[in-house]
This record gives structure tokens, sequence and C-alpha cells, in this order.
């Protein structure tokens, strides 16, 4: 059985990727990190751990000892307006932070271990390129993402590493959203149940030969895996 790592579950992506982690019969148990209680309609299931968090720049050495076990971090924390310190310093701070205990731990061999960040269809990574609209945050993931890379270089073979990058992401009911993703098509938009399942997938099985994966083929994966729960 599974125990995965979470961030960003009061959110309406990170509250899907709960949701699929949660009725997922392979995870055993789910950790969320957040600032605050989550509802009682999901803590009463016994899969989730929560675990209340002051600065997500800070991750105790014990609070990481008790969680070292796990397969995966889903790192669904985001922010639209370019904080580098939820875009670029938070994230960092916990791979840093884990990959530093994990080889304390157990030196010169580790489990796999399976990082999933959530990122955006614009991000840029290369820093002196010109930007019309949204500079920071776009620059901010891109620099994220090129950061993320180079430490998930360093730590293979057991830390690997996805980035995905999806468009709009779109709410699963109401005529709005199928508005929106019919206008937008599946390069630009994406279902937050299709989004969440595929992270989850990913952060499960870990199979796609790229780092950095866009809408297309989340969109691809992610309605294949929604049917398949549909139908089991």
């Amino acid at each position: 059985m599974v125990k995965v790592l979470l961030t960003g579950a009061t959110g309406t992506i990170g509250g899907a990727v709960l949701e699929q982690c949660l009725a997922h019969p392979d995870i055993s148990t789910v950790v969320a990190f957040t600032r605050r209680e989550l509802p009682d309609t999901v803590t009463s299931d016994p899969k989730l751990h929560v675990e209340i968090m002051k600065d997500f720049s800070v991750w105790p050495e014990e609070l990481l000892n008790a969680h070292g076990d796990a397969a995966a971090m889903i790192w669904a924390m985001g922010d639209y307006l370019g904080s580098e310190d939820v875009t670029l310093q938070y994230p960092l701070a916990f791979q840093n932070a884990f990959i530093k205990i994990r080889t304390q731990s157990s030196p010169g061999e580790n489990l796999p271990f399976i990082y999933v960040h959530l990122s955006g269809k614009l991000s840029v990574q290369d820093q002196s390129q010109s930007l019309y609209f949204m500079q920071n945050p776009r620059k901010l993931k891109g620099l994220h993402e090129t950061r993320a890379i180079e430490l998930a270089e360093r730590h293979k073979p057991w830390f690997h590493l996805y980035i995905v990058r999806p468009g709009g992401v779109l709410r699963d009911n109401g005529w709005t959203a199928s508005l929106q993703e019919l206008a937008m098509g599946k390069s630009w938009s994406v279902r937050a149940r299709e989004l969440s399942a595929y992270m989850v997938y990913l952060a499960l099985e870990g199979e796609e030969p790229d780092t950095v994966i866009m809408n297309e083929r989340i969109v691809e994966k992610g309605r294949e895996l929604v049917g398949l729960h549909a139908s089991a």
C-alpha cells in the first residue's frame, strides 16, 4: 500500500486530487499539508492525515522523518499573481528538505520517490525572454521548473520529477464548462477531474517518458483514466 503527500488540498485542483487519492484502492494514506483544517466531510476518511503548516518554507526534520516512507508528493499549491514564495521558494524548500532527509536516513540507496508538480501551460523557462502579459508568474513558474529539473538530475535514479502544464482548468459540471471546453479545445483546456486523475496516475506509476507534460497529453490520458474509473 502507498502513502502519498499532497499540498493545495483546499484549492480546486488540489481538492480534486485529494478526492482521487482517497478513492484510489492502492493508496493507503494521504498526508495533506495545509494552512487550515479541512472540512469534516473530508477529514472523517480514515486514509487522510492532515499536517497544519505555519510556514511552507520550513520543513522540520521530525515532520519529514514521520513521512519519509511516502512514495510520492503531488504539489498542487498554485498562485496566479506571481508570488515568489508560493511559486518558487515553497516547493524548492520541500524538495531540498525531503532529499536531505532521505539521503541521511539511507545513504547510498533510496526507495523511489515521485514528485509531481502543478505548473502551467504558459510557463517560460527562458528568463531573458520578453513577454507581453503575465510576465512575472510565467517566468517564476519556469524558473522553478529549471531548478527542480536540475535538482532531480542530481538525485537520479531514486528521485523522479514530473511537471504538468495544464491549460485552463474547467470545473467538471455545468454547460458553461462544456462550452469553454468546446471553444478552447484540448490544447488549451482540461477538466479538473481529468487533471487530478492524471496527476495521481503519475504519482503511482510514473511511466511517462517526458519530464514536462503538456495539456494535450494530460487530457488524453486523463479522459482514459476517468473512463476506466467510471466503468470499474
